[in-house]
């Protein structure tokens, strides 16, 4: 790969440009002993150059009501999904909430593009049109509440598998709740999940070059400390810190993606001194020979959890077996034709996910892009056949595998919401994207400086251009294209 440096179009990422907050606001509850984990994790001999600052900007109400919801799941109370594929209760009360206090559903009702006549909202979910990423981009204030207050919003960045990047709002109360539903989840595998003094909680692992890296302590989690790392090279003082830095950390849980997954797995392969009580792989599908190695490697359980920034987690494969059970939140899974329209029971369709976890984006009927087949499993709702993002990674010039999610960070970059990058058995690249979509001569100005190699262009054939949502694909027929 290049080492021309960060891309200019990604500045964003410039080390620590985006960090404005000081400590006490980005950990209002910091007590004295979460102050020395932090600053220990901070200034560790073995750690990599930050490239960002962030708390979870927790209060003591927040902690109280994540307390309760760890109560309620583990008394099973009403987070599941009704028996015998019924819709939710919550979900028609979203339904009028929702457009109540987004400014978009209330212009649809008012224009009467929505609802029944008379400036009626929708009385049953299924008469709300689904939304696609590309909804959230053209018009992301539209999908806001205007009750909720806006004073703790954080940022999250979302590439996802359709559509053009995002940024989406979240509360510090749904952000912190996924690690008392992880917990939960674990607690089903027998893995009992608590707070230690000598050990990281929790080590959120990439290995792409550009990403946000940051120490932290998690103020629902006895401030135990917390770090997002990259085991990309670029990313540390000297070679052998990232190793060093996870040995030192000991994190209980790691939550990653397959890619560094299987770098992980290379590290315990090599003798790395590690002991995690479970492993977490997300953001991308998780092959199944890299399940096996990292459960072989670690002899713990490896939870593959889908789900999408802008939903958060969905559903959940902890037994390897292919099938991704609803998690007890409230979330509510349909899959839909590309009308619109509900598929019988066990038929392949999209992934269309109702969610109200969020309190700044409520959302009614959000096309995933991904396919999979409804089924129950215990009397619960689960996906068959889950086709989301594959984990694909191309070959450098210099011989580096590059993750799709470093060229999908450049190709957003530069405004384009539907390609296909491909690299042939040759190591031969092109990039096709939409006419008129974005700057695709800047974009493959960028991917040759990135990749190191010359990137022909090409246009989407119709196929490829997808209804509203175009897909954005990356494929290699190179051996070593996928993580194993």
């Amino acid at each position: 790969m290049s080492d021309a440096g960060l891309d200019p179009v990604l500045a964003e990422y410039e080390p620590m440009g985006a960090a404005v907050l000081p400590d006490e606001e980005r950990w209002p509850l910091l007590v004295a002993a979460g102050a020395e984990r932090l600053r220990a994790l901070r200034e560790h001999p073995a750690a990599p150059r930050w490239t960002h600052a962030c708390g979870d900007r927790l209060d003591s109400g927040d902690l109280d009501a994540l307390d309760a919801l760890a109560a309620a799941l583990a008394a099973g109370s009403g987070r599941d999904a009704p028996p015998g594929g019924a819709e939710p209760a919550w979900v028609g009360e979203l339904v009028a909430r929702v457009h109540a206090t987004a400014p978009r559903y209330r212009r649809l009702v008012r224009e009467g593009r929505a609802g029944g006549p008379g400036g009626r909202a929708p009385d049953r979910l299924a008469d709300v049109a689904p939304v696609a990423r590309a909804d959230l981009v053209a018009d992301l204030a539209g999908f806001v509440p205007v009750d909720v207050p806006l004073a703790r919003v954080l940022e999250g960045t979302s590439s996802g598998s359709t559509g053009a990047a995002l940024v989406v709002p979240l509360h510090p109360r749904a952000l912190a709740a996924e690690v008392v539903l992880l917990r939960h989840l674990l607690e089903g595998c027998g893995v009992r999940w608590e707070p230690s003094s000598e050990r990281a909680g929790l080590v959120s692992l990439l290995a792409q070059p550009t990403a946000f890296t940051y120490a932290s302590v998690m103020s629902a989690f006895g401030q135990a400390a917390m770090a997002r790392l990259t085991l990309h090279p670029s990313a540390w003082r000297r070679p052998q810190d990232a190793r060093a830095l996870l040995e030192a950390l000991d994190p209980q849980v790691v939550s990653t993606t397959p890619w560094p997954l299987a770098q992980l797995c290379d590290l315990a392969d090599a003798g790395a001194d590690l002991h995690p009580l479970a492993l977490v792989s997300g953001a991308a599908q998780l092959p199944a020979g890299l399940r096996r190695r990292a459960t072989e490697a670690f002899g713990v359980p490896v939870l593959d959890l889908y789900g999408l920034r802008e939903t958060g987690p969905v559903a959940v494969c902890a037994d390897g077996a292919g099938v991704h059970v609803v998690v007890p939140r409230r979330v509510h899974v349909e899959v839909l034709d590309p009308s619109g329209a509900q598929v019988a029971p066990g038929v392949r369709g999209e992934v269309v996910v109702t969610v109200d976890e969020n309190p700044h984006l409520p959302l009614l009927r959000y096309r995933t892009g991904d396919t999979a087949r409804l089924v129950r499993v215990g009397g619960r709702p689960a996906l068959a056949g889950l086709q989301g993002r594959p984990a694909v990674a191309l070959l450098s010039g210099s011989g580096e595998r590059v993750e799709s999610v470093t060229t999908t960070q450049l190709l957003q970059a530069h405004g384009l919401r539907g390609w296909h990058l491909h690299q042939d058995a040759a190591g031969a690249v092109v990039l096709r994207t939409r006419d008129g979509d974005g700057d695709a001569a800047a974009a493959r100005a960028s991917l040759q400086r990135l990749l190191g190699l010359p990137v022909a262009l090409g246009t989407l054939d119709a196929a490829g251009q997808g209804p509203g949502s175009p897909a954005r694909r990356t494929t290699c027929d190179l051996p070593g294209g996928a993580p194993a």
